[in-house]
């Protein structure tokens, strides 16, 4: 079992004792409940911390704190500690939904690119629409780059797939080679480059840091995780707009 796993395996178990424990129906040794909530907290901490999402980190040490079995937090009401049980469920929960929701993330980061583009400089020729989702069978046209954007003064078109990390996985970007072969032929057929808009750290409607990097250099390298130091030169200014097709190219 991978770290990540037992991470999750450990939130799961918190998250139901707190749930049981905030009803009055846990009926374990309360030490156990401080155990499992203290290392679940800690989990959390370090989703948040690689994730730089520096509130979050606070809420979840200060959690870790109030239930750590080292130096018990003394207070005897029960009632209080049910209300604590709950208010930590949603804590939990409400945290594991934004970290681990994929889709809304990537909507959220979309539309981050998007505004990058402004209208008078940028004609959106064309959107991918996740119909797939909508319709409950595969739809091929959603396994097309996000935007197809046309420059309004010399009418030069390329395409833009985005991809938003929360931090670097094993020093580098993680890349699908086969997903990566799709958006080469899409390119093919309509005759545009494809880049790569890759957004990294803080949040996905204001990434820390943002990366263009053209769709060959990924699919050009052997190893599915791409280091850090190939994407330097493709940096751009995360809070700049793009005006000219010449600042995408670079």
């Amino acid at each position: 079992m991978t770290l990540q796993n037992l991470s999750l395996l450990v939130m799961a178990i918190a998250v139901a004792i707190l749930i049981f424990a905030a009803v009055g129906l846990y009926p374990g040794s309360f030490m156990v409940l401080r155990i499992v909530t203290f290392l679940a907290a800690a989990a959390f901490a370090n989703l948040a911390y690689r994730s730089k999402q520096i509130p979050w980190l606070c809420v979840f040490v200060a959690i870790a704190v109030v239930f750590n079995p080292f130096i018990p937090f003394a207070l005897n009401d029960a009632t209080l500690w049910r209300v604590i049980d709950a208010a930590v469920v949603l804590i939990f929960g409400f945290f594991f939904w934004r970290y681990y929701d994929r889709y809304g993330k990537g909507h959220r980061f979309e539309e981050y690119v998007a505004a990058l583009f402004p209208a008078h400089h940028w004609v959106v020729v064309d959107r991918t629409r996740d119909f797939s989702k909508t319709l409950g069978r595969f739809v091929e046209s959603d396994t097309n780059p996000d935007f197809m954007f046309r420059d309004v003064k010399t009418g030069k078109s390329f395409a833009v797939e985005c991809k938003f990390r929360s931090y670097l996985y094993k020093g580098g970007i993680s890349w699908d080679r086969q997903r990566g072969e799709r958006y080469h032929a899409y390119g093919v057929k309509h005759s545009v480059p494809v880049f790569i808009a890759i957004g990294l750290g803080g949040s996905p409607k204001k990434p820390e840091r943002l990366f263009m990097c053209p769709l060959e250099k990924l699919n050009n390298f052997a190893n599915p995780v791409v280091p850090m130091e190939e994407f330097v030169r493709y940096e751009r200014d995360p809070k700049r707009q793009f005006v000219s097709i010449e600042e995408i190219i670079g």
